[in-house]
């Protein structure tokens, strides 16, 4: 009690500043004095700022799955989701190539990239001779790799590739982790870049200008 009568006191006194010192001292004595409440359970079973640092990029991963975006040299830039995809006319492919693990055999469904990517509207420079075969489309998967191609693998007018923007693996979807580029006859599988997230179209003269 004898505690409490000296804090009414300091309270009551002195000046309106003296008063204001003397009230915040009170407080921060009466804090030390008082136990720490314990952790509640939502406090202890809670991440620590490290887990939510490392959840961060995870968490931006899995929102993102699933929709591609295409970007660059074209005139309508666009987005398409996985339902979007399997609107497209769907394509079989099955494949074979070497791995760390060795070799894998699948068989993937999807749309062919180049039927993706004309939607779009590539730029393409009517005036200049092949113009499309100075094209370069990029993939980049969800975790950030990435992979390129040349116009020309895509277009049925010169290799024509059967590339695949694949939605099923095995007859499995592809749904948590995005669609998967399939590049049929590939010996290694470098370029089967998993969770696309993104495809750009670009200009080789931006890289190598005349």
């Amino acid at each position: 009690m004898a505690s409490t009568r000296s804090e009414s006191t300091l309270v009551s006194i002195g000046s309106p500043r003296r008063r204001a010192v003397a009230s915040a001292l009170a407080t921060a004595l009466l804090a030390t004095l008082t136990p720490a409440a314990p952790a509640t359970a939502a406090t202890a079973a809670g991440p620590s700022s490290t887990q939510q640092a490392a959840a961060g990029p995870s968490s931006v991963r899995q929102a993102a799955a699933g929709t591609v975006k295409v970007r660059g040299q074209v005139n309508r830039p666009r987005s398409f989701t996985m339902a979007r995809l399997r609107g497209l006319p769907q394509h079989t492919v099955r494949v074979r190539y070497q791995t760390s693990h060795g070799a894998e055999k699948h068989t993937f469904t999807g749309p062919l990239l180049s039927d993706v990517l004309q939607l779009t509207e590539p730029r393409i420079d009517p005036d200049v001779k092949n113009a499309q075969l100075r094209l370069v489309v990029t993939a980049t998967g969800s975790d950030g790799y990435r992979a390129a191609l040349a116009w020309a693998e895509l277009d049925p007018a010169f290799s024509g590739k059967k590339v695949l923007l694949a939605v099923t693996q095995d007859g499995a979807k592809l749904d948590e982790e995005g669609p998967r580029l399939v590049v049929p006859g590939d010996v290694k599988g470098g370029r089967y870049v998993s969770g696309v997230v993104r495809l750009h179209v670009g200009d080789t003269d931006a890289l190598d200008p005349a």
